[in-house]
């Protein structure tokens, strides 16, 4: 009888050391060999400023600021690439934050009114007068800006003096499962 209970006794104690090898082992390759190949490839990128990453199994939150003023529309596809290229990650579901912080009053106001032309431009599917629009909101208060649009983004950068401002929106939000966000300061645009 006491060597069934040696026996059962040896059995619990290596199963639960087993176990805690094989949990700790993890843990210690996640924490000092393994990083995350996404993020390291995000560090690397020098118009990106990785301010918050957050990654689940297939969730993604991530939040950046352009340090430059210029080749918004190139710097923020070659983000896309980079999220799209984690192609074992699978992610369904991510959220791309694009922070400007600044403490600029007039370019989070154009932005804020440059709001309404875009979005009508986008549901109505005329753009034409989208410059002519955003032109007149600027010159109210010296803002000067640069519009970019293609098939899938509107980009604008707002300049006034040293400060800059970006807005990227999506026309078609509901094909890709990228949800972009641009905050100027701490305010959602």
């Amino acid at each position: 009888m006491t060597r069934k209970i040696l026996r059962i006794f040896t059995i619990i104690v290596i199963g639960v050391a087993s176990f805690g090898l094989l949990v700790g082992g993890t843990h210690f390759y996640q924490r000092f060999i393994y990083s995350n190949p996404l993020e390291k490839a995000l560090m690397k990128m020098e118009e990106i400023e990785v301010l918050q990453f957050e990654q689940n199994k297939n969730s993604l939150f991530l939040a950046v600021q352009f340090n430059v003023p210029e080749r918004l529309q190139p710097n923020f596809y070659l983000l896309l690439e980079q999220l799209q290229g984690q192609k074992k990650n699978k992610l369904d579901h991510c959220v791309l934050e694009i922070k400007n912080t600044l403490n600029n009053e007039e370019l989070a106001s154009f932005f804020k009114a440059a709001k309404i032309p875009l979005y009508e431009a986008i549901s109505t599917g005329h753009f034409i007068t989208l410059s002519e629009q955003l032109t007149a909101l600027s010159q109210k208060d010296k803002i000067t800006y640069d519009l970019k649009m293609d098939n899938q983004f509107i980009f604008i950068t707002a300049h006034k003096g040293e400060d800059f401002a970006h807005l990227v929106i999506n026309k078609n939000s509901g094909e890709i499962p990228h949800q972009i966000i641009t905050t100027v300061g701490e305010e959602y645009l």
